[in-house]
């Protein structure tokens, strides 16, 4: 018999192997436990991303669709020029007037509401653009859809912030990025289809219904999937802020938009010169409630991110040269050389297939390219306007698509392949108090380069135009070739600021994104 004593030992001795084998068998259990509670969270955020890529995808489809209405708008409601103009600058300066708003709005009341309240203004909005039977009535809608946007545009990028972290955040930048390339697409080809179809006698009245079952399933959707989310710490509106940022958004998008289409008056100009004034102005107010504690519109400590302030002027750019190329491009195609609507659509098609394909590959790029991606995707922009300048000059009026496909889906990856990666390492800084903020002022500075562009590049054409003898084929060709050396120029700009951001800055954005 073995004694108590001597069991007593093997017993101890035998103990730590028991605990060990215990550890060993236990341990998949909590693990096992943890990832089937991540699943349905992976799941979870995947459909946040999906339903508040539904509002992004309307508001890029409504800039788009709307384009190949005008010539019917004009016809069946007997509007005027200055009335077609309207139809798409009310849409663009609201829009633009109250992005910065509606991101901090977002931040103060809750993200998800602000997003599904815009969503269903923006809705209602285009049943009312539908019905319009008056061209100032149309006008009025559109400012209201603008509004709607604007409320919903920036809680996207804001959501996306606070719900990936790391690659995932990466992957749905890239898809946000994507969709813009899908609403361009779908927006210009649809457009040009429904208005040809004439469904039911309503001529360009569907381009505006269609939004009606998107944003009817976006607000369900969202009532279903989205989490309410908003800063800790809400801070309060600041009412004179969102006063002096309005004015100087109306004083310099007002001109631009309609500033050739009236012959610049003296009011108009006096108007743009006011402009910088006023966000002087803005900047000292928005300063002083910065370093007092107070709970500025913008606060001026995110231009201590140079990832942020190098990262502005890039958007703007971006933009600018994306849509002054596409304004003078379609009225090249359309008024110049005489293709359809449908044709132009699908030049723009092609476009878009390179911007969708490198918004998609990007951000699997940035890890080991780092902002090296920025400067390798502003080249490309330019080298897709040189080779469509070369194009456009060797084919001369006989210009084919297929002849401009391989410039134009070259233009469209130098674009995909910058803006998701510019969006993640603007807003990678942020504080995620004023992430609602920060994505106001990124979709504004979006707005802002689509007018400046619009306006600048409309400009120079129809200057070179006029100094024509005649608006024949061969003079829009003259007067397209004479721009395109000018949209090249803030493509190297870009490609220069990039340098602006060190590989040091670099380096600790791609480990931000990772984290």
């Amino acid at each position: 018999m073995v004694s108590a004593g001597r069991l007593g030992e093997a017993g101890s001795r035998f103990e730590p192997q028991i605990v060990k084998l215990s550890t060993r068998l236990e341990l998949p259990q909590p693990r096992k436990r943890a990832e089937t509670a991540e699943a349905p969270a992976l799941r979870r955020r995947w459909l946040i991303l999906g339903v508040v890529l539904v509002g992004s995808f309307m508001a890029i489809l409504d800039v788009f669709i709307v384009t190949q209405g005008l010539p019917s708008i004009k016809t069946t409601l007997g509007a005027g020029v200055s009335d077609v103009e309207l139809v798409v600058s009310a849409y663009s300066l609201v829009y633009a007037v109250f992005l910065i708003t509606g991101g901090r709005l977002g931040d103060i009341l809750d993200r998800k509401r602000i997003f599904l309240f815009g969503m269903t203004v923006f809705t209602a909005a285009s049943a009312l653009a539908g019905y319009a039977p008056s061209a100032p009535f149309l006008v009025g809608a559109r400012a209201l859809q603008g509004l709607g946007a604007a409320l919903m545009y920036p809680q996207v990028l804001s959501i996306i912030q606070v719900t990936f972290k790391g690659s995932e955040r990466s992957l749905a930048l890239g898809l946000f990025a994507a969709i813009s390339g899908i609403g361009a697409i779908t927006g210009n080809i649809v457009g040009g289809l429904l208005i040809q179809l004439n469904l039911a006698g309503l001529a360009w009245r569907p381009i505006f219904l269609v939004n009606l079952p998107i944003g009817i399933f976006g607000v369900i959707a969202g009532h279903l999937v989205l989490r309410p989310s908003r800063a800790e710490r809400a801070p309060k509106l600041d009412l004179p802020g969102v006063g002096l940022i309005s004015l100087f958004l109306v004083s310099l998008i007002l001109p631009l938009a309609e500033g050739q289409q009236l012959g610049w008056p003296a009011w108009i100009i006096l108007l743009l010169i006011a402009s910088l004034p006023l966000l002087g102005v803005f900047i000292l107010y928005e300063r002083k409630r910065t370093d007092e504690g107070a709970d500025p519109l913008i606060d001026m400590d995110l231009f201590k991110h140079r990832s942020f302030t190098v990262g502005m002027p890039l958007v703007i750019l971006i933009y600018l040269t994306t849509s002054g190329f596409f304004f003078t491009f379609v009225l090249f195609l359309q008024s110049g050389l005489g293709f359809s609507p449908s044709n132009s659509g699908l030049s723009f098609a092609v476009i878009n297939t390179g911007f969708i394909a490198a918004s998609l590959l990007g951000p699997r790029l940035i890890p080991r390219l780092g902002n090296r991606i920025l400067s390798f995707a502003y080249a490309l922009q330019a080298a897709g306007l040189v080779w469509t300048l070369f194009t456009v000059t060797s084919s001369g009026t006989g210009l084919t698509l297929s002849e401009l496909a391989a410039p134009l889906v070259i233009f469209g990856l130098g674009a995909g392949f910058a803006l998701s990666p510019l969006l993640g390492v603007i807003l990678s800084g942020v504080p995620s108090q004023d992430v609602g903020a920060a994505s106001g002022v990124v979709s504004t500075s979006m707005q802002i380069g689509n007018t400046v562009g619009i306006s600048l590049f409309g400009l120079l054409f129809y200057g070179f135009l006029s100094s024509q003898l005649s608006s024949t084929p061969v003079s829009y060709l003259d007067s397209f070739k004479l721009t395109l050396p000018f949209l090249i120029v803030p493509s190297l700009s870009s490609f220069i600021i990039v340098f602006f951001l060190s590989q040091h800055r670099a380096r600790q954005i791609i480990r931000t994104l990772e984290a």
